[in-house]
């Protein structure tokens, strides 16, 4: 019997061509939230895609690869053949597709990702995507308590810094769940979107924390760890940039994909900064460290004894500003500015971000509040606050620090387009 048409694809691009001409290929793992997947794909479909089904042999004992051929109109492949799938999918072929969503993805499957095995054809077309540096987003699906396995979060975090995007969940009723379909398929828009916004620009970016030395072993610092930071160098990076980090300290080990430059103290890293600007050849700067506020007014030279002094008097100055004076010495530079802030309103925090923003004459601030749960200081997660010179505010909701990362070099590089 000869067949048409799949009549599935009458839904392609009904509700809008964002994603006309997109091949998506869509990995389903063996998730309870892959009862998801068919959704996913329709809501891919009705945006334009072209979305062809994968599957883990789990994943078919829990959703029936006959309800994905309906959803996609394309039959699922459940095993590698003959015709080298993953080859066809994702190789250096004609057709490749132009984006792996995994979705869901299973603790197992993460791991396998991060550690190149390729036992299932959903593990296969990934890495032969990302051999083809064809963009990845991964979407886990597990249950609460597993994102807090040491390894899980490793291998997580080598997926981020191999250049996945991986969408963290959101937590509600004590349970982790997988973002809403639409905030899938917006993350996909964008990863699509924006591969090549930054192709051409030099970006320095400033992470982690700076340190004051009281003497050679103790010193006044503070709780960053550099995740926003490197969170921004790999977004600018999967966006085409050419990246440069000025890094103090952090919890972030540099995987030699980014020409980092290592620093200690405030001093330095302005030196560092500053040494870096003056070839002129920077687009943008996001300054996203927390240099420290204070420093000793001097330092001992000798590692002050506790039994000597039982009481330990310290007279501090403020450190140098390093935004403050880069406009005036560099003003070609588009200067993103960041504010961390304690437990103040909307209303309050855009007050304070733009009274510092017009004090170092940034085009632009992101701020955020690290007295809510999942901000600021230590997390992979964020939510902000982006203003520009020009008056506009973007409120940037609940997200991984990566997603948050995309968004601010989105907005920055708009802005800049329309200075032109």
């Amino acid at each position: 019997m000869a067949y048409g048409i799949h009549p599935s694809f009458d839904i392609i691009g009904t509700s809008g061509k964002e994603l006309a001409g997109k091949r998506i290929v869509l990995c389903i793992t063996g998730s309870v939230a892959c009862v998801r997947s068919s959704e996913v794909a329709r809501l891919l479909m009705r945006h334009g895609a072209a979305v062809y089904p994968v599957m883990t042999e789990s994943a078919c004992t829990l959703v029936g690869p006959d309800l994905i051929e309906w959803a996609c109109g394309y039959k699922p492949v459940t095993t590698l053949t003959g015709a080298v799938e993953h080859v066809a999918l994702a190789g250096n072929v004609a057709d490749k597709a132009d984006l792996i969503l995994v979705c869901p993805s299973t603790a197992n499957t993460i791991g396998k990702i991060a550690g190149g095995i390729d036992d299932t054809p959903v593990t296969t077309v990934v890495t032969t995507a990302l051999g083809e540096r064809i963009p990845v987003v991964i979407v886990p699906a597990m249950h609460e308590p597993m994102y807090r396995h040491p390894f899980v979060n490793e291998n997580i975090q080598k997926l981020k810094n191999a250049g996945i995007t991986v969408m963290m969940p959101r937590i509600e009723e004590g349970k982790a769940k997988i973002p809403e379909n639409e905030e899938i398929y917006r993350t996909v828009l964008s990863v699509l979107s924006s591969k090549a916004l930054l192709a051409g620009k030099r970006i320095l970016i400033t992470a982690g924390r700076t340190v004051e030395y009281i003497d050679p072993v103790r010193v006044i610092t503070n709780n960053s760890s550099g995740k926003m930071g490197f969170a921004l160098a790999q977004a600018a990076k999967d966006m085409g940039a050419d990246v440069t980090v000025v890094y103090g300290k952090g919890s972030v080990e540099p995987d030699g994909c980014f020409n980092v430059i290592r620093v200690d103290t405030a001093e330095d890293m302005k030196n560092a900064v500053e040494k870096e600007l003056v070839s002129d050849s920077y687009d943008m700067m996001f300054a996203s460290s927390a240099v420290g506020d204070w420093k000793p007014v001097s330092t001992s030279k000798e590692k002050i004894s506790t039994r000597k002094n039982k009481n330990l008097m310290l007279e501090l100055v403020p450190t140098v500003k390093i935004i403050d004076g880069i406009k005036k010495k560099f003003p070609k530079v588009f200067l993103a500015a960041f504010r961390a802030l304690h437990d103040l309103s909307d209303k309050e925090l855009l007050t304070d971000g733009k009274r510092r923003m017009k004090i170092a004459d940034a085009d632009m601030i992101a701020i955020n509040d690290v007295s809510k749960p999942g901000q600021g200081f230590e997390t992979d997660t964020n939510e902000m606050l982006a203003v520009t010179k020009d008056g506009e505010v973007t409120k940037l909701g609940f997200a991984s620090k990566y997603e948050i990362a995309r968004r601010l070099l989105t907005i920055a590089e708009e802005n800049i387009c329309r200075q032109k």
